[in-house]
């Protein structure tokens, strides 16, 4: 083997621990970067469940602080609700007793309306008419009763 034959394969050599070791040392590399980054992204999610516990914990101690106000609002609306129904309630009451009252005088306004008219035309009222209808029957009663007394009688000297 020559002396330049030598060298040669000295180099070769050397260049093959080189890229061995870079290789090596770009792993390592890779290897302590994928572990920082997942380290990273460990402290990302502790992070973001430590402030996540901390904003929950402020949201409920707002919560506390205002849940007097809150139902001392709510009562209060619901005497409101309860005072604005009981109005509701009188003026329908009201308005219904009126609306009867009205009823009941157009009734009256319309049967006196009808029987005058009934008397402009000679025909007699309801009242009238059941008066009538009152002494029919009770002349009718006295007739069935006087048949029933003359009847006995009739019959021996039949």
């Amino acid at each position: 083997m020559t002396e330049e034959t030598r060298l040669n394969n000295e180099n070769e050599r050397r260049e093959e621990q080189t890229t061995e070791t870079s290789s090596c040392e770009m792993a390592d590399a890779l290897a302590r970067g994928a572990r920082l980054v997942g380290l990273a992204a460990l402290g990302a999610i502790v992070a973001v469940s430590e402030s996540s516990s901390r904003f929950f914990r402020a949201l409920v101690e707002k919560g506390e602080q205002s849940e007097p106000q809150a139902r001392e609002r709510l009562e209060a609306l619901s005497r409101k609700v309860g005072r604005a129904a009981g109005r509701l309630e009188r003026e329908a009451r009201q308005l219904r007793e009126r609306a009867c009252g009205l009823a009941r005088r157009s009734e009256r306004y319309l049967d006196e309306k009808v029987a005058s008219a009934l008397r402009r035309a000679g025909l007699p009222t309801r009242e009238e008419i059941q008066s009538l209808m009152a002494r029919v029957d009770a002349l009718h009663a006295r007739l069935e009763a006087l048949a029933e007394r003359l009847q006995p009688e009739s019959k021996p000297g039949a």
